[in-house]
């Protein structure tokens, strides 16, 4: 498919920067594994701190989205205009323009544009089944009661993983973590740090409801999800190989598990949800 850069909806970042980033930031931290709740904690029962609400045959609606006729000519523009001469000329684009730019792969301007527009209704629904676990597992959160109050030094954990998270993610922008902090977030470094704090306790729930979800239902991490996880990792980008994952060292590896599990229970939501546009299983 020939593209050019246009407008779309990111990806929604997970929990820790979903708190911090404001609607409009880039999200490409997507391919760095430093956004993770966390979803275990050996030394912690759940049962002690969480009282699980209604999570099975929950009922959200999937929002979906059609391609509109300016949205695909605006693309059509932008690839015009991508292949404009020195003088500004922008070329008229023709079946003949699109025959040779795909070097054959598209007949003519229609199969093109149907191409395309399959392909930006693909990216699109991808987003919205993000959103359907997000809002999924967000109430699932929701219907959780906090019964003790957690210990400090895991909610101190929790804000230590937000800050190196938040810093990792400024890395990610070749930003130092002041200018990522105040051009990104709008806010002082004093503010975010302050936030962190605040967020560790909405972390910390998620931590707990994931864990209980996930002890209830007894979901569990195997070497073969790691393999795969590592794998696809690698196979995005995130790391050049398997073995430079593996020399990040055990607290990656752990933070890797913790995302498994947490992707698992998010599946297990939506495989028990009552999806309003499909009506009751």
């Amino acid at each position: 498919m020939l593209r050019t850069c246009r407008k779309r909806p990111a990806p929604s970042p997970s929990s820790d920067m979903r708190y911090f980033l404001r609607a409009g930031s880039a999200v490409a931290a997507v391919l760095l594994l430093v956004t993770l709740t966390g979803c275990k904690d050996e030394a912690l029962d759940p049962d002690d701190y969480i009282k699980l609400g209604q999570y099975k045959g929950l009922s959200v609606e999937r929002s979906s989205y059609e391609v509109t006729e300016e949205e695909l000519q605006d693309e059509l523009d932008m690839l015009a205009n991508a292949y404009a001469e020195p003088d500004g000329t922008v070329p008229e684009l023709t079946d003949d323009f699109i025959r040779h730019i795909s070097e054959g792969k598209y007949e003519d301007l229609a199969a093109y544009t149907a191409a395309l527009e399959e392909e930006m209704k693909s990216e699109y629904d991808e987003f919205y089944d993000l959103q359907y676990y997000e809002d999924l597992w967000n109430m699932a959160v929701d219907n959780a009661e906090v019964i003790k109050d957690f210990p400090q030094e895991f909610l101190q954990k929790k804000t230590e993983r937000s800050l190196i998270s938040a810093r990792k993610y400024a890395q990610s922008l070749d930003m130092s973590f002041e200018d990522f902090v105040d051009q990104k977030m709008g806010m002082t470094v004093e503010e975010f740090n302050k936030e962190a704090i605040d967020y560790a306790e909405v972390a910390a729930k998620e931590s707990m409801v994931c864990a209980a979800i996930a002890k209830a239902e007894n979901i569990t991490v195997s070497d073969e999800d790691i393999e795969k996880a590592i794998k696809e990792y690698v196979d995005l980008g995130a790391f050049s190989s398997e073995e430079e994952f593996r020399k990040e060292g055990p607290e990656r590896m752990e933070e890797l598990k913790e995302y498994i599990l947490m992707s698992k229970v998010q599946d297990f939501l939506a495989e028990e949800a009552n999806d309003k546009d499909q009506g009751e299983r």
